[in-house]
Parts: C-alpha cells; structure tokens; sequence
C-alpha cells in the first residue's frame, strides 16, 4: 500500500511543534565550540585590494536563513507532487501545512533568535514560514557576533565591504542556520536585460506583441478567448516603475491591459529609479502575452534582506501560481550559502503548486562576467525554471521562421567573452532526476544542474518594443525602446503558462505547478504535438546548440498551444 506522506509529514510537522519546548532546552549554547560557515566569504576577496576596516558603529540589516526541518521528505514530497503516478499528483500544500510539516519550530526559532539578542542584535521580523530572521546592530556587534572583521576593499573601481573571514556560530546554532546575509555588499543581484543604446524612439521599435504571439503558437488559445482571465501572476522587482508608461504602453498596442497591484515591501517607496526599465519591461511583457491576468508586483530594496523577503512574501501570502524573476547573480557570487537559503523558499513555493521562471543570465556560459563558466541565480535552482535566449526568423506574417541561440561575442560592456544566452552546470545543485531527455548526457554532463531548462526571443539587435519614460533610468522622451536579453525570455514563457494553466482549467485539470518536470517529460517521449522548436545553431560564447537539449538553448523554444494540449494528457505520462 502506497504511503500517504502529505498526511505523514503534516501530522509529523505538528506534533513537533507541540513538543517544540524539548528542542529549546539547551541552555549552554554560548560555550560550545563554534563553527565556521566557509561559504560566506566574497569571492571579490580573491581580486581586491584592502582598504581599511569599516567603522564599528556603521549599521548593518542582517538577514539570517534557517534551515528546512525534514528536509528529505519535503524532497520526496515534491517528487510525488510531480509524478502523475502518484495518488499525490497536484495535491499542492498550504502555507500553514508546509509551515507545519517542515518549517523550523518555534522552540528553534527562539534558539537563534536568543543567541543573536545575547550578542546585542535587535532582532526584527520573523518570516511566517519561520525560514528567516531579520536583525540589524552595528559592525562591531556584527564581528563580535560571528568572530570575523569587516573591512573596506577595492576591485577595480568599485569599493564595498565584506567580512574577511567565514562568520562563526556556537556548533548548536549552526545546526539551524544555511546563511547570514548582510555582512557584505559586494555584490548585488541586478536586473537581466540588455539595451541598444541607439534603440529609441517616438514610434515603436523592436518586435511587438503580435510577433511573439504568432511565431510561438500563442493565438490559438487567444481564438478559444483565453487571454489570462483569473490568472495570477507575481513579478519580484528591485525598484520601481511609472505607471503611466505601462499605461501608455498597453494603448498603444490596443491591449486591455491586465490588472496591476503594488506590493511595497520593507517600507520601500515605489520610486522608479535605474532598474524601473526592468520592471517597465516585465510588466508589459506579461499584458502583452496575458493581457486579461492580474499582475502583483512585489517592489523592495536590492539588499540580501530586501530581496530575501521578497521572495518570502511571494510564497507565504500565495497570491499567484506563477512567478517571472529577471534579477540574478552567479553562482559563485551569490555563495552557497545565499544560493541554499532561496532553495529552501523555492521548495516552499513549488511544494505549494507555485512556478518560477528565471533569466538565464546575459553573459552566455560566463554569467560571473570574468573568464570563468558559471551560472545564474535563481536559474540554477532545480525548482526555478531557467530560460534562455535566442535569436528569432520569422516570416512576412510573423510566423515562425527559425531560431539561433544569442550571443555576441563583440559585446562586451556586461562580460569579457561578450553578451549571450546564459547556461551551463551548476556548481551547487546535483541533477534533479526529472532532468531527462535527449541531449541531457553529453560530453560536459558532470552529474551537477544543467541550465537552461528552455529558451525564447531575446536578440538585443532585434529587440522587444517597451516604453519607459523615467529620465534617472536613461529613457528617452520618446519613450520606446529596444530592449533583449534573458529577462525578455523569461516573463514571455510566464506569462504563456498563464494561458496554458487557464486551457488545462478549461479541460477540469490543475494548473501545472513544478514546470520542469512536465516540460522534460514532454521532450523525453513522443507527444501528440511538437512541443518545442529545436535550435540546432549558434552557441552561449561556449556551449554549441545541438537540435536537442544544449546548454545554449535548453529544450527548446515553445509552441504554447502544443504544449497546452500535451499537458493537457499529462497523467497519461509516466513521471
């Protein structure tokens, strides 16, 4: 008899927390031996030049990432989730039930929270689902805290500070904590997309709405009037926009346009400042493809906190099944430590029936800008689907005509090897096992992640129309740009799952949830209609694209409509 472990897990979760006084009872936590978190040092370290320490009074926010609790079976939970197979199939959690079952308890959550106030930290907000700790005090509490120094450095012309040792923690501490974000800003997530800097105009430029509609197989579900209606979607953002140029965007294209919510996080005031083109760009992108959806944007600070809490926000509050991310870092930037911490949220999200499409990264198979492979964060997270670019032909009537994978090599402004489709090996995460298909084993294959799962239009030559009007963000007065990049890509296949969600609806079947397994079952069988466009030329600045999976290109671009009516016989898919 097959075990019910959604029941399991919940029951064991809140008889836990019943007993939660048990776990609280160590009282010599300050005397233990403590350990060191080896991955919380920038690697900007390796290239900087040392300036001086930081001044013991600068204040810091503090975000502290606690450990998952059963994390092995909210792993197996999440297989049987996606496995049509399973008498779990789709039976999505709560927030209180993933709370519940694998969320740290309250007796654990003091524990920390009464080691950081013993060292003099004031300690904020405590996410709902108990995975983060906010806390803020100075430097000098801070080194103090977790027996490091912080100082002032230099690499090229940048200037930041970092801890420059691993912060340390008593042994019993440790056991709770993934992360302590916050003791450097050396490195910021930014937003994916790419600008021609003679891309605007009075009139608009680059392919519309209507061309990515036609060329990927979007108008046929528009004919069958399904246009996003009752879809929800949320976008993180780490600025904010002007709503008139959404506005003015949407008639222009004699769109209805979706409905739009702010969400304002950590008292973050909504200004649109250098980043506002992302948001400007996502949010259009989403009207445009789903122009009937109700869109929540999430708007906060771009601190380790700020978007740390964003991203908590996202799945606690379970407003949108979908969510378009086009703000990342590499790998290696971001640290292990960082990269686990959005883990354990992205677990939440997809154990909830939630699905997260990520940027690849600009810098082809270089996404850390230097000389090195590496990729992006979240792309590379195996419950975060990653998408790519390429390069779009299409014919007079904007059908599709044929696709390359981006890159060009003589771009060099985001990258020494140039601009490109970000992709390439994890150096943290293992291959999930739904990874599959043709092309998936090949001469690189390492037994890590492979990145991108999919790719779409994201040319900056060709670009995609956007309006922007916010002088502080370099826009024009006449608005219209030209804008590629990944983070075209990314809100485009998000915003298409909104339609393909609605037809599944439509057809009394649940809204996917975890993409990514669905979509390599699909690649890995035949299928009643081709479900993706294979490219077959054209490379990342490394990886060569293949005609089946590559790290330039994924599986492939989309056909919505196929794949709308392929998943739509999903449970006749083994998983």
């Amino acid at each position: 008899m097959r075990r019910n472990l959604l029941r399991n897990c919940v029951l064991l979760g809140l008889a836990l927390l019943l007993m939660g006084g048990v776990v609280g009872s160590l009282t010599a936590a300050h005397a233990q031996p403590r350990v060191a978190l080896n991955t919380q040092v920038s690697p900007l370290l390796r290239h900087a030049r040392k300036l001086q320490p930081v001044r013991g009074e600068q204040k810091l926010a503090l975000s502290i990432g606690l450990r998952l609790r059963n994390a092995g079976h909210a792993q197996e939970l999440l297989h049987e989730i996606s496995d049509p197979n399973s008498p779990n199939y789709h039976h999505y959690l709560s927030p209180d039930q993933f709370k519940a079952a694998f969320a740290p308890t309250a007796s654990q959550i003091q524990q920390v929270q009464g080691y950081l106030q013993s060292q003099g930290l004031q300690v904020g907000d405590i996410a709902p689902n108990n995975l983060l700790i906010n806390a803020s005090g100075t430097v000098a509490q801070a080194q103090q805290s977790f027996q490091t120094q912080i100082d002032t450095y230099q690499e090229k012309d940048r200037i930041f500070y970092a801890n420059s040792t691993p912060p340390s923690i008593p042994a019993d501490v440790s056991q709770l904590v993934t992360s302590i974000g916050g003791l450097d800003n050396g490195q910021q997530v930014h937003a994916q997309y790419r600008r021609m800097a003679t891309g605007s105009s009075a009139q608009p430029v680059g392919l519309a709405p209507k061309d990515l509609a036609a060329a990927y197989g979007v108008n046929p579900l528009y004919a069958n009037n399904i246009q996003g209606q009752r879809q929800n979607i949320a976008l993180l953002e780490l600025d904010g926009y002007q709503s008139s140029d959404v506005k003015q965007y949407f008639q222009n294209y004699g769109l209805p346009g979706p409905t739009i919510r702010n969400i304002l996080v950590d008292h973050f005031n909504g200004a649109a400042g250098q980043g506002s083109v992302e948001a400007a760009l996502d949010i259009e992108m989403i009207g445009s493809i789903a122009p009937r959806s109700n869109i929540y944007v999430y708007e906060g600070m771009g601190t380790t906190q700020g978007m740390n809490n964003i991203y908590t926000r996202i799945v606690n509050e379970k407003r949108a099944q979908i969510v378009s991310l086009s703000w990342g870092l590499c790998e290696d930037s971001l640290g292990a430590a960082e990269v686990q911490t959005l883990n354990n949220i992205f677990m939440q999200g997809a154990l909830e029936g939630m699905s997260f499409f990520a940027a690849s990264g600009d810098a082809g198979a270089y996404d850390c800008q230097d000389d090195n492979l590496a990729v992006d964060s979240p792309a590379s997270d195996p419950n975060v689907t990653g998408v790519g670019a390429t390069t779009l032909q299409l014919n007079p009537d904007s059908s599709y005509a044929g696709e390359t994978v981006w890159s060009n090599p003589h771009n060099v402004l985001h990258g020494p090897k140039g601009s490109g489709s970000g992709g390439g090996l994890s150096k943290i995460f293992a291959q999930p096992s739904w990874q599959r298909a043709p092309g998936v084993q090949n001469d690189y294959s390492n037994g890590k992640r492979e990145v991108p799962d999919v790719a779409a239009f994201g040319d900056m030559d060709t670009g995609f129309s956007v309006y922007c009007t916010v002088k502080n963000a370099g826009c024009p007065p006449g608005g219209w740009l030209k804008i590629g990049g990944t983070s075209v890509a990314a809100p485009f296949w998000a915003a298409s799952f909104l339609l393909i969600n609605q037809y599944l609806q439509m057809q009394k079947q649940n809204s996917v949830g975890l993409v990514n397994p669905a979509l390599y079952n699909l690649a890995n069988a035949p299928q009643p209609y081709q479900a993706f466009h294979p490219i077959n030329a054209g490379n990342n600045l490394y990886y060569a694209a293949t005609g089946a999976y590559s790290f330039a290109s994924g599986l492939g671009s989309p056909d919505i409509y196929n794949i709308a009516r392929d998943l739509a016989s999903a449970p006749n898919i083994n998983g």
